[in-house]
């Protein structure tokens, strides 16, 4: 095997990074984009920076990558890890370590303090590597994915004093007063608002005021948000609003990702109307130290 080169991913084809992606994630555990329209809509919504995003070279062929997005997170300015992955051929051969070590100096002179990363549990490989990095675990997700026609909505009436609306826009500050956790970097107001165009929200509400909202990507199912304000829960308003939203989902399932394992509350929700939990994985974060 020729010599490996490490390089930034400025003005790298999006078609290019496209078929390194599809082999490297062809077994992975979870489905992931297949096409090239979708590879880049996920990209931009998650903040994809192609020079502060990295790849691994066999003379011209991309066999691996880092696809960073950049943004602030807790107030610091923060690496994504949006997608990461070898071609099967150049496995177990310190190529995923060495992309990351490659990396690290140059994000820290760019400024970034930071560095968030998901990885699925079963994958004790990529877990190992992280930790010995330096990543520590910062919560546990949990992922629920259902075709519609398994989801039991449990459809009741409403009161009177409630009113089913639709939303054209978050507003953060009210909006956030309704969660029981903050939402992981995929399903953040930050990376809805790249892309709301494509997105329905779903609202209800109570004498004229947003007490309860969802929201959904249409072509995917993909439900990144869903929250009552506390007052109103346990009758029947989250339901209702998950219900509407499968109306609007094209690919006949529903997708919720990234659930706090921690929140009792919402694991009831997942429970009562019967989506199936499908896997589990870490939010891990490394601080960067300036060297």
């Amino acid at each position: 095997m020729s010599d490996i080169v490490y390089k930034q991913l400025v003005n790298y084809p999006i078609e290019l990074i496209h078929k390194s992606w599809i082999n490297a994630f062809s077994d992975y555990a979870v489905p992931l984009s297949t096409s090239v329209k979708e590879l880049k809509y996920m990209l931009e919504r998650r903040g994809y920076t192609d020079n502060l995003s990295f790849g691994a070279f066999d003379k011209d062929t991309l066999i691996g990558f880092t696809l960073n997005g950049i943004r602030d997170w807790d107030g610091k300015l923060t690496a994504y890890d949006t997608g990461t992955g070898l071609t099967k051929e150049y496995r177990r051969q310190g190529i995923a370590t060495k992309l990351f070590d490659e990396s690290l100096p140059v994000l820290r002179s760019n400024n970034i303090k930071q560095y968030l990363l998901e990885v699925l549990q079963p994958n004790k490989a990529a877990f190992d590597l992280y930790s010995k990095k330096g990543f520590e675990v910062q919560r546990e997700f949990d992922c629920y994915i259902s075709p519609i026609s398994e989801v039991k909505f449990k459809h009741r009436t409403l009161s009177s004093e409630f009113e089913i609306v639709e939303v054209k826009e978050l507003d953060r500050e009210l909006l956030q007063t309704f969660w029981d956790f903050k939402p992981s970097w995929q399903n953040s107001i930050a990376s809805l608002e790249k892309k709301l165009k494509y997105l329905t929200i779903i609202g209800i509400n109570a004498n004229h005021k947003l007490i309860a909202y969802g929201v959904i990507e249409n072509h995917t199912g993909d439900v990144p948000q869903i929250a009552v304000k506390g007052p109103y829960r346990r009758l029947g308003l989250g339901t209702a609003i998950l219900s509407k939203l499968s109306d609007f989902s094209k690919s006949n399932q529903i997708r919720i990702i990234n659930v706090d394992a921690n929140c009792n509350s919402f694991r009831y929700f997942m429970n009562s109307v019967g989506l199936s939990l499908v896997i589990s994985q870490f939010e891990m974060l490394l601080k960067l130290k300036i060297i």
